[in-house]
């Protein structure tokens, strides 16, 4: 099952709004991101905490505070 959204993200003081998509699994979800027209896919790590990986390898080109904001609005999102 795939659900797609825009996840509005406040980055250097301007509202971004991402196109993004759900995908759940048997026992897991993952958030697909897209930034600079590029997908990132964030999922949780064996502590609960979510990280970004980047199916295009190419997530050393997004800034690590625009990535640090998408995981804090997923948090907040999943607190709702």
């Amino acid at each position: 099952m795939e659900d797609y959204f825009e996840l509005p993200v406040t980055y250097k003081g301007e509202e971004l709004l991402l196109k993004g998509r759900l995908a759940a699994f048997t026992y897991v979800y993952k958030f697909y991101i897209t930034v600079n027209d590029m997908e990132l896919e964030f999922e949780r790590d064996d502590n609960g905490e979510f990280r970004v990986i980047s199916s295009e390898g190419g997530e050393g080109n997004v800034d690590r505070n625009l990535i640090a904001a998408i995981i804090d609005v997923l948090e907040k999102l999943q607190t709702m």
